[in-house]
């Protein structure tokens, strides 16, 4: 068997040849990267299966070593790349999960914000409390508020204003 330089044409028998050439090798760099055994294997077979599958795209090769080098550091960065990126992942499914936990905290805090809001606006004068109400919880324009409650535009912005400098007080006393 005579060093292989280039791939030249591929055929089954020329691709035994450069199998049997550079397995060894291939798996050595992978398994110094990786540390595992069966993964080291695997992702030199990803190389030769890749290989023999875009054997016709090869033949411009010259130099078979570096081509069969760069394919297996190539994998073994995409490995790498899969395991950080799986972590993140991981590690984000963890953080929503803990969140998910504290739903309970947090409907709870909003129900009581929301006792403190409600609390507060019964105190405020009825037309601030109702200018309020068709604002913020039925999602009225400024002008639809003006136009429903015989009021100016200037007038029902000074209301929502009112409003939300009384509301600010509270909630920041509620929440600390």
């Amino acid at each position: 068997m005579g060093e292989i330089r280039s791939f030249e044409i591929l055929s089954e028998a020329k691709f035994a040849e450069i199998y049997q050439a550079f397995w060894k090798k291939l798996y050595s760099v992978a398994y110094n990267h990786l540390r595992d055994k069966a993964l080291a294997q695997e992702i030199v077979q990803d190389v030769f299966v890749k290989l023999w599958l875009n054997r016709d795209k090869v033949k411009q090769v010259e130099n078979a070593d570096a081509y069969l080098l760069t394919a297996i550091r190539n994998k073994i960065y995409d490995h790498f790349d899969s395991v950080a990126c799986r972590k993140k992942h991981y590690q984000r499914a963890l953080e929503d999960f803990s969140e998910e936990r504290n739903a309970v905290d947090d409907i709870i805090i909003f129900n009581e914000g929301m006792s403190v809001i409600l609390d507060e606006l019964k105190k405020m004068p009825e037309k601030t409390e109702a200018v309020f109400r068709l604002s913020k919880f039925h999602k009225y324009s400024n002008d639809e508020i003006a136009e429903k409650t015989q009021l100016s535009s200037k007038a029902v912005e000074y209301h929502i204003t009112q409003a939300m400098k009384k509301l600010r007080t509270r909630l920041a006393m509620f929440l600390s």
